[in-house]
């Protein structure tokens, strides 16, 4: 809906991820749906089938659908989520948990793919720059986001030195993070739900602090 209200004319503005036009998020949305698509086919097929061969092929997939006319751009938007639906729907009980992965990482069952596109379509949205924002997201939205986040830094605290950051929203819920919440020495970032889940995911600082008033540090990379 964001895109369809986006006039044509803006497609070539920038949008909130560093050097990626707003073409360049609508082709890695729809190319997403085909990476995904891809995992899809290995669970109803069992022949393994990575979701990209490579980050530099995925890199090159978006730069050249960047380049697509407009209308062959907001057409794929259109055809790879009707292609992903269709496979979504065509899977058995048993295709459903069977595991899959990226090109690397752990393996995950394929029920996982709903939620690797849920997100990817929520933030992205918001990534066009064109209006939509956090504040839009349903409550469970953000709740899984913010859990999303502190599991994938938990995963790597020891291997990339990640501190304990502890998230503590203002509005509900309690404080959760990469370690003990009592640590004397966790870093304590406050804010709405809203607020924290825009901070951890890379998408600004509004409206978030520290429990000893300092400046918040950058989020540590989510994925």
């Amino acid at each position: 809906r964001t895109l369809a209200q986006l006039p044509d004319a803006e497609l070539d503005g920038a949008s909130l991820l560093p050097d990626w036009s707003r073409r360049h998020v609508i082709a890695h949305v729809c190319y997403n749906a085909q990476g995904l698509l891809r995992l899809v086919h290995w669970a109803a097929t069992g022949v393994e089938t990575p979701m990209y061969a490579s980050r530099q092929d995925r890199d090159d997939e978006i730069q050249r659908g960047a380049k697509l006319s407009t209308s062959e751009l907001r057409a794929l938007v259109v055809a790879t989520a009707n292609e992903l639906d269709e496979g979504w729907r065509g899977l058995s009980d048993e295709a459903w948990r069977t595991q899959v992965r990226m090109a690397q990482g752990p393996e995950f069952p394929a029920t996982t793919t709903i939620w690797l596109r849920t997100r990817e379509v929520w933030l992205h949205a918001v990534d066009l720059n064109s209006g939509a924002a956090c504040d839009d997201f349903p409550p469970n939205l953000i709740d899984r986001l913010l859990s999303n986040v502190l599991s994938a830094w938990r995963g790597r605290a020891a291997e990339e030195g990640i501190p304990n950051l502890v998230l503590s929203p203002t509005d509900r819920g309690v404080p959760k993070g990469v370690g003990d919440v009592d640590d004397p020495a966790a870093i304590v970032v406050r804010g709405t739900a809203v607020d924290l889940t825009r901070w951890a995911t890379g998408r600004g600082f509004l409206g978030i602090t520290t429990a000893n008033e300092m400046p918040a540090p950058s989020a540590p990379r989510w994925i």
